[in-house]
């Protein structure tokens, strides 16, 4: 036999076993998946083993079972009908095995991407309606546990804006701008007051030297514009992973449901004074344990409970 004869029976036998092989090769890889638990990180940053999904077991034996059969058709331990019957309907069920576990791993996912997806979006709503009750109670004292009445105020509210320009000199006031002032002879012992500056420009003919072009200067701008349209404000919304546009009506719902926001109102006592309190709720919509929770109802704080 000539080494052409040789190359040519060799290239012969390759495809022969070439498909039984690449069965058991991918029988043994998915036998390998199927032993290996995948490692998922936690949000405190602690590692967890998860189990592989069983059906990548039965499509390994059902590949591995297939190789073997083929092997046994080649080597004619077994008729050519039955070889063929039984090779066919190993790479059926073994391709419809395999298809549903990746159908089911795609699930999984496109899941876990919807929840993260609510997760941030249902954060930054939150922090929105932090920051409307923030600006209602610096306007109206307190705090307010009606969602329609903090929607209107966002739409129609007005937010105090103080323009400081300049800074405060580190001295006392002179005995001539205390008596322009007060009108009165009280000791000079504190250095000079942010207010008693900006009473000194007010009131002087002559500004000293020091306080030339010392502005603090009061105004009320609407709250949309105030907070909501502010580029700070959005770009740090931004920074969250938020992609829920900011909508004042849309306050009262969680996103991506029907489910309302919860908020509550109280006050507790600080010594002689009454101090209003906020608790903001929300519930994740594919998770009824995952609360979200903003300030306390029995103390004066506005932490997130998703901060710790």
């Amino acid at each position: 036999m000539s080494f052409f004869d040789d190359l040519s029976s060799i290239g012969y036998q390759v495809k022969r076993f070439l498909w039984p092989v690449i069965f058991l090769v991918t029988g043994i890889v998915l036998l390998n998946t199927a032993l290996v638990p995948r490692v998922e990180t936690l949000n405190n940053g602690e590692t967890l083993e998860v189990p592989q999904s069983a059906l990548f077991m039965y499509a390994a034996l059902l590949f591995m079972v297939g190789s073997v059969v083929w092997f046994l058709y080649l080597f004619g331990l077994i008729k050519t009908m039955i070889g063929y019957g039984v090779m066919v309907l190993m790479v059926g069920i073994s391709g419809y095995v395999l298809w549903q576990d990746f159908s089911t791993i795609k699930t999984d996912v496109d899941y876990n991407d919807r929840y993260e997806k609510a997760d941030k979006d249902i954060q930054a709503r939150m922090g929105d309606l932090k920051s409307a009750q923030i600006a209602y109670k610096e306007f109206n004292g307190t705090y307010t546990n009606s969602v329609d009445d903090l929607i209107d105020f966002v739409k129609n509210g007005k937010k105090m804006t103080i323009l400081k320009m300049g800074s405060v000199p580190e001295r006392k006031i002179t005995p001539e701008e205390r008596d322009l002032i007060y009108g009165d002879d009280r000791p000079i012992d504190k250095l000079m007051t942010e207010t008693e500056a900006h009473a000194i420009v007010r009131m002087s003919e002559t500004i000293p030297t020091d306080l030339e072009g010392f502005r603090r200067d009061t105004s009320y701008v609407p709250v949309m514009e105030a907070i909501f349209e502010n580029e700070k404000y959005i770009e740090n919304r931004e920074k969250t992973g938020c992609l829920l546009a900011f909508h004042p009506d849309s306050l009262k719902y969680v996103p991506y449901s029907s489910l309302m926001v919860e908020m509550d109102t109280a006050s507790v006592e600080k010594g002689e004074l009454k101090v209003p309190t906020l608790q903001i709720n929300m519930q994740h919509p594919m998770d009824t344990a995952k609360m979200y929770q903003i300030g306390d109802i029995n103390d004066n704080h506005l932490r997130e409970n998703w901060k710790k």
